[in-house]
């Protein structure tokens, strides 16, 4: 994966950062490889999880409201897979609709014959 944030970006940021910004008092004495690894790492978390669309693209998203039970089953599941929600539920909906395709397809190939 391309990251977001280059090692040029971080060090201009870091370039901006005040003296409060560093543990010492000189600023270039903090500044290493693990800094700025750090600090690219916030800034991916910032930005967001990477596109299911195309690179540089949001990806399109819905909003849709469960029951306490749906939602507590769906953590459980969730945590039990060690996977975010959203997988679990893109995953879902994802064989829904093959199978719903696939079902139209089926029947428009019986009702030709």
């Amino acid at each position: 994966m391309k990251p977001r944030m280059t090692r040029e970006q971080a060090m201009a940021a870091l370039s901006t950062m005040t003296e409060e910004d560093f543990v010492t008092v000189v600023p270039e004495d903090d500044v290493d490889d693990a800094l700025v690894d750090r600090l690219v790492e916030a800034g991916h978390r910032l930005v967001g999880r990477p596109s299911l669309t195309a690179p540089g693209r949001r990806s399109p998203q819905i909003t849709l409201r469960l029951s306490d039970g749906e939602k507590n089953r769906l953590s459980q599941v969730a945590a039990r897979q060690n996977r975010r929600q959203s997988e679990v539920v893109r995953e879902a909906l994802t064989r829904y609709l093959d199978d719903e395709f696939r079902s139209r397809a089926e029947l428009t190939c019986v009702n030709r014959k």
